[in-house]
């Protein structure tokens, strides 16, 4: 429901919009949604919305990487591959989750979090790979930071993705 205030005017100089100026009117406001929208949707795409990771220790900067947000959908998916399954005895058999390997969850949404161009430079190098024995990036992300580094970097990735936001800054945005 809409409503038209018109405040301060008097009677006489009120004016009242022809059905066209209310269709031209509500076409504007219809694509300023659209944009908004559309803008709210491109979140992953947009580097306004990257953050810059700088891993130092003793001093030294070590190297760099960027993450976006990820999405529910996102963390879902590395949380179900991180989970092992057993069949439940009293539940006729149903699948049911055991437990959660959350060194390899950690690892994982770092992975899927960073910029793909930082992803092939950092975790994908076959070099490295080659150097320290590994098959995967997420192998990489474990050996490459220390677990407070993954805490860190994993607290910095829920709060890009809207997981910190007070209700406030969400009426806000």
């Amino acid at each position: 429901m809409s409503a038209r205030v018109t405040a301060g005017l008097p009677e006489d100089m009120e004016h009242t919009p022809t059905p066209e100026e209310a269709q031209a009117e509500a076409r504007a406001n219809e694509d300023d949604l659209l944009t908004g929208l559309l803008a709210a949707a491109s979140y992953k795409d947009d580097e306004d919305e990257n953050v810059e990771i700088v891993i130092s220790r003793r001093g030294k900067d070590l190297f760099s990487f960027r993450i976006h947000p990820l999405s529910e959908d996102d963390f879902n998916r590395c949380r179900k591959r991180c989970t092992k399954y057993v069949k439940s005895k009293s539940q006729a058999g149903i699948r049911v989750p055991e437990e959660v390997d959350t060194v390899k969850y950690r690892c994982m949404l770092i992975y899927e979090a960073t910029v793909p161009e930082d992803r092939a430079k950092v975790w994908d190098n076959k070099k490295l790979w080659k150097a320290k024995d590994l098959a995967t990036g997420i192998e990489a992300v474990d050996i490459l930071l220390k677990a407070g580094e993954k805490n860190a970097i994993c607290e910095k990735l829920d709060a890009i993705s809207g997981y910190e936001l007070t209700e406030e800054e969400v009426a806000k945005n």
